[in-house]
């Protein structure tokens, strides 16, 4: 599943992207923060970047294969402002994770305008980690919401997903910004990260197991965030402080900042652009 685009399943988008000038996106996890992807993807529409290619981590994942099926930045932004935890996942008995990903495989199932990565309308890539080697994996082709369903699977929290011969967690573990699998996988450049968790590692309220989980996956994640953003073109910095990981109420003022962050590095990115049209 690492590697080059599928051109069976996807030869004629990864055409379309390689002819015209623009940038691939690489979406950052951030569970619930990610809906100010939408915000960053409103931006760019208005200002008419174009984009080539997308890569997306856990909640990037999700807005990723959205975005890449053919909705529109503003239907993916209601979405998540609508959307609400229960829409998404059942707790279960002990066994690999504390709670089932069915439920999300089945929501990704219905939002989702395709089905497999062979609809999509734009080269897109699920990032996962193979839980026994820790590696990246860049899901391109097969079932669309069990890729992203993969993407999200945070270790503890949700069971890993069987894939390919290989079972996976969240890409978070290995890529919470994945420029790489833009660059790399996708073949895309320039490339311009999108990361949803500026400041978002506060003092955390240690209240239960799912507390203790998701600041562990923001201390990791924050590390391999760096390390990718440096790789990259240009960096969107959305302001996360203030807002935690789960807290899917703050949706619209989500969007806001991602739109702010969007502006601010609006010049950079046209910049980009216009080099690559050179």
């Amino acid at each position: 599943m690492t590697g080059s685009f599928d051109r069976a399943a996807g030869g004629t988008a990864m055409a379309a992207a390689l002819d015209v000038p623009g940038v691939g996106l690489a979406l950052s996890g951030g569970a619930a923060r990610g809906i100010a992807h939408a915000g960053v993807l409103e931006v760019l529409a208005e200002a008419g970047i174009p984009v080539r290619a997308v890569a997306g981590t856990s909640a990037g994942a999700v807005v990723g294969a959205l975005f890449a099926s053919g909705l529109a930045p503003v239907e993916i932004g209601r979405l998540g402002v609508e959307t609400r935890w229960s829409d998404l996942f059942r707790a279960r008995l002990p066994h690999a994770g504390l709670v089932s990903g069915a439920g999300l495989e089945h929501f990704l199932d219905r939002v989702i305008p395709a089905r497999t990565f062979a609809e999509l309308r734009l080269p897109f890539a699920a990032v996962a980690t193979d839980l026994e080697t820790g590696r990246r994996v860049d899901i391109v082709s097969g079932p669309l919401a069990r890729a992203v369903r993969a993407s999200c699977s945070l270790p503890v929290l949700l069971e890993p997903v069987s894939l390919g011969g290989r079972l996976l967690v969240d890409g978070g573990v290995s890529s919470q910004v994945p420029v790489r699998a833009v660059r790399e996988t996708l073949g895309v450049a320039p490339v311009v990260a999108v990361d949803v968790n500026v400041g978002g590692l506060e003092r955390p309220r240690l209240e239960s197991p799912a507390d203790v989980g998701i600041h562990l996956a923001q201390i990791w994640t924050a590390r391999t965030a760096g390390e990718e953003e440096s790789q990259a073109d240009a960096v969107i910095g959305v302001d996360a402080r203030g807002i935690a990981l789960q807290d899917l109420s703050q949706g619209v003022e989500l969007l806001r900042r991602g739109r702010e962050a969007a502006l601010e590095a609006l010049p950079a990115i046209l910049a980009l652009v216009a080099g690559s049209r050179t």
